[in-house]
């Protein structure tokens, strides 16, 4: 379970505290316009940064005192999969430097594994500028899942991805919570939502049913 109690990140009156708990296994949307505190709730998750108010809770953890063991339990993607300082890096490399980070041991065959559950087109030679978009995407999807944790967050998985791409990312996400998996992830577009079972609104504070219920109405017309 993950809990967020009267959290804020700004002492800025505009914004609610944020309050909302969610289980795995399931899908999480956290939706808000820019700049309104959706990264940091996924940092937040892992103890990489502080509310100024309000309590978090991450698998009976609390992730500010208990980071070491929060990495091992939690994956994290970030914008566009990998950070662009590592472009130059193959996949592999980009790996091993996970690995070093969490104490986790990388060998090709784990690698391996993990390109073929995110459905790679690309093997872990590749090096990651030579990757499109929806490859970097898939590249951070594989590293969060390094060691398989239960709790996989991923940081607007869907930027720069075409509508087909983005069907081809949520499938993966779905397989994901079918595995058991409570995954996480951030947007700003409400189109963005469909796959989601709770969608958490970080203007207004907490569990949005309004959201789920556009996204059902939607669904509906379409079919």
């Amino acid at each position: 379970m993950i809990q967020f109690k009267d959290v804020k990140f700004s002492k800025d009156p505009r914004f609610n505290p944020l309050t909302f708990s969610v289980e795995q296994p399931g899908i999480v949307g956290i939706c808000g316009p820019a700049k309104t505190g959706k990264t940091a709730c996924l940092l937040a998750m892992i103890g990489g940064v502080r509310p100024v108010a309000g309590s978090i809770t991450v698998l009976g953890l609390n992730p500010v005192k208990k980071q070491r063991e929060i990495r091992q339990k939690v994956g994290l993607s970030f914008v566009e999969g990998v950070y662009e300082p590592y472009f130059s890096l193959s996949v592999f490399d980009n790996f091993k430097f996970q690995g070093a980070l969490l104490g986790k041991k990388v060998t090709p065959v784990e690698v391996d594994r993990l390109l073929e559950k995110i459905e790679a087109n690309f093997t872990k030679e590749s090096i990651i500028a030579d990757l499109n978009p929806l490859q970097r995407i898939k590249v951070g999807l594989a590293l969060a899942l390094l060691g398989e944790p239960p709790v996989v967050l991923i940081d607007e998985p869907f930027r720069n991805l075409t509508c087909l791409e983005r069907k081809h990312i949520e499938k993966i996400l779905v397989n994901l919570k079918q595995e058991g998996k409570l995954v996480i992830y951030t947007t700003l577009k409400e189109e963005e939502l469909g796959i989601a079972d709770t969608v958490v609104d970080v203007v207004q504070g907490g569990v949005s049913n309004e959201f789920l219920e556009n996204c059902a109405g939607r669904a509906k017309t379409a079919s």
